[in-house]
């Protein structure tokens, strides 16, 4: 027996918190079908969780009873080769005919999850007894519960009792909890146009939005100045009707990506392209893996090498990522094995990784992420001196001076738990730099999964990093869904939200073409190279709105006032044969550049 594979990434439809006890009815027109209900009534003693990951320690599943609906909890302490390996399954009720329309329903939400985003990965599906699978949703959730509609159908009958569904877990690290299952069947008596299907969104996105219009006043008066221009001939006339031309070249503000190594370094298929377009929309780079150990230690050095070289020729800023991470994961397994044999050793190897990557950066990048993902990555904690973190900021100053010292983190600006993630990082950080550590900046990592986090969340998340007196980098942005439009507002409104904040000095994207980015659906670009709207609305904003430019023509007294973001300009001044080339620096308190014919 054959079934259509039916593929749905969901989005949701509001923002808000919903308690495990709630149950969220049928509206009126839709209960009138009276829908069967496939998932089973005893499903709290009918279901079969299996574990095949071979994890060291077992995934579990526990069934938490209250008056309304069973809450399914399961936690997986880490991720399996497959989400599959980790599945929780419940055999159906009733027969399902062939062309029979049905919804899904369920509330979710992730007590943790041990990714970026902080959102959950689970997959829905529903196989035949004979192993055809006729349905496979992917659904995720961040900390506040979020209740879905998934409506789908199938092409073929399924004889009563012999339609599996099934919960993967296996994805992540996480610990889920799952309640309202119902499984509806409407036969033939709707439509899937009829029923409803979940959309993610978030509050603040609409047109007039008032945190929107505070923002975008509030940029105006933290990042522009008067541009004025006086034209004087060569004995100090002002020079009327002269034209004259301002471009923005290089902003002050970072705007970056993480850039690939092969694709710099190497003659690939795509390089070229990749290279323009990494031209094209951004002054600085990060190379996205070639300084972590577990590359850095190995024969793609030199590439790394070349694509750092290439940037630097291209004349754009770099930023370095990173000299330590402190997971077993993101390192070589000799670190480990190095660790467990001999401390003294492992921590020598260390601070000559360290040495190794500054000697060769030194100077040529403006701001390094000394340590990655400190509270979350402790792995190396173990076997080193407590207040080793300390040591290493010291030595990286001693190093490279003039490098701008990171920390850098996640699970901040993306979630209800922020607030408290933050405080959290605020800790370590006041924490280290009453050590004596030199730590220059913060880096948060701004990886947002499908529930974006309202903008004016966003703005009072990074308020709470005004008190430390230091400059905030957006080190790591994407947002990771399959929604293009959402993706493209929240971009717009997440780039608006920060650059509105004037602890923020930079934002870098992690990645921008989809075969050569982490996450896929979050890239600017598809594989072919056309664009996504996300793309639209940087090249509106970053390179339209955010990076002055002016063509204007000098009063009678000889002048061109106008107001420009802070940064380096080209200004081009052109009076009949007369032409004038002048670089000039607009900063907050600049003087006005006179510019002599």
């Amino acid at each position: 027996m054959k079934f259509r594979i039916l593929i749905i990434s969901l989005f949701f439809s509001a923002s808000y918190m919903l308690s495990a006890q709630e149950y969220q009815p049928l509206n009126q027109s839709l209960s009138a079908l009276a829908p069967s209900n496939i998932f089973p009534a005893d499903a709290t003693k009918s279901f079969s969780f299996t574990d095949t990951s071979n994890g060291t320690k077992p995934a579990t599943f526990e069934v938490n009873s209250n008056k309304n609906s069973p809450v399914f909890v399961a936690e997986v302490f880490s991720t399996a080769k497959s989400h599959f390996n980790i599945q929780a399954r419940w055999k159906s009720n009733g027969k399902i005919k062939k062309g029979a329309v049905l919804m899904a329903r369920m509330s979710m939400r992730a007590v943790y999850a041990k990714q970026e985003s902080g959102e959950s990965n689970v997959n829905f599906y529903i196989d035949s007894k004979n192993g055809s699978r006729s349905v496979a949703i992917f659904l995720a959730a961040g900390p506040e519960w979020k209740s879905y509609n998934i409506p789908f159908t199938v092409n073929a009958d399924i004889p009563d009792g012999e339609a599996l569904i099934g919960i993967t877990f296996g994805a992540l690290a996480q610990k889920v909890e799952i309640t309202n299952i119902e499984v509806l069947n409407f036969e033939n008596k709707t439509t899937l146009e009829k029923l409803p299907i979940t959309r993610f969104t978030y509050l603040g996105r609409e047109e007039n939005a008032a945190w929107r219009i505070a923002a975008l006043k509030r940029i105006e008066e933290i990042r522009t100045t008067p541009l004025n221009i006086q034209v004087v001939s060569a004995d100090g006339k002002p020079v009327k009707g002269a034209k004259v031309e301002a471009r923005l070249v290089q902003s002050d503000f970072i705007w970056g990506t993480a850039a690939k190594e092969d694709l710099l370094a190497e003659d690939l298929p795509n390089s070229v392209k990749y290279k323009q377009t990494l031209k094209e929309f951004f002054n600085t780079a990060v190379v996205e893996n070639g300084f972590k150990c577990l590359r850095w230690d190995s024969p793609l050095q030199p590439q790394t090498k070349r694509a750092f070289e290439w940037l630097e020729k291209e004349g754009l800023r770099q930023r370095g990522h990173n000299l330590v991470w402190m997971g077993w994961k993101f390192n070589d397994p000799k670190v480990k094995e190095l660790a467990l044999t001999d401390t003294a050793a492992f921590e020598a190897y260390i601070i000559k990784n360290i040495k190794e990557k500054m000697a060769y950066t030194k100077g040529r990048v403006i701001a390094l992420d000394v340590i990655n993902e400190y509270n979350h990555e402790q792995d190396f904690l173990k076997y080193l001196p407590k207040d080793i973190a300390i040591k290493f900021y010291k030595l990286a100053k001693e190093l490279d001076p003039k490098a701008q010292l990171f920390m850098n983190e996640y699970a901040m600006l993306n979630s209800i738990e922020s607030p408290r993630n933050i405080k959290t990082y605020l800790d370590t950080i006041a924490t280290m730099r009453a050590k004596g550590a030199p730590i220059d900046a913060i880096g948060i990592q701004g990886h947002v999964g499908r529930q974006p986090r309202n903008p004016a969340q966003v703005i009072t998340d990074l308020d709470m990093f005004n008190s430390t007196g230091l400059p905030v980098q957006i080190t790591e942005f994407d947002v990771n869904t399959p929604d293009e439009e959402l993706q493209a507002d929240y971009t717009r409104d997440f780039l608006i939200a920060c650059y509105s904040h004037p602890t923020v000095s930079g934002f870098v994207k992690w990645g921008f073409w989809q075969n050569a980015h982490w996450k896929p659906d979050a890239a600017m670009f598809r594989t072919d190279w056309t664009a996504k709207p996300s793309a639209a609305i940087w090249r509106e904003w970053v390179l339209g709105k955010w990076k002055t430019s002016l063509s204007e023509t000098t009063t009678q007294i000889g002048k061109v006032e106008s107001r420009g973001h802070f940064g380096k300009y080209e200004i081009t001044v052109t009076k009949g044969k007369k032409t004038k080339n002048v670089i000039y620096q607009l900063s907050k308190n600049a003087e006005p550049i006179v510019v002599k014919l």
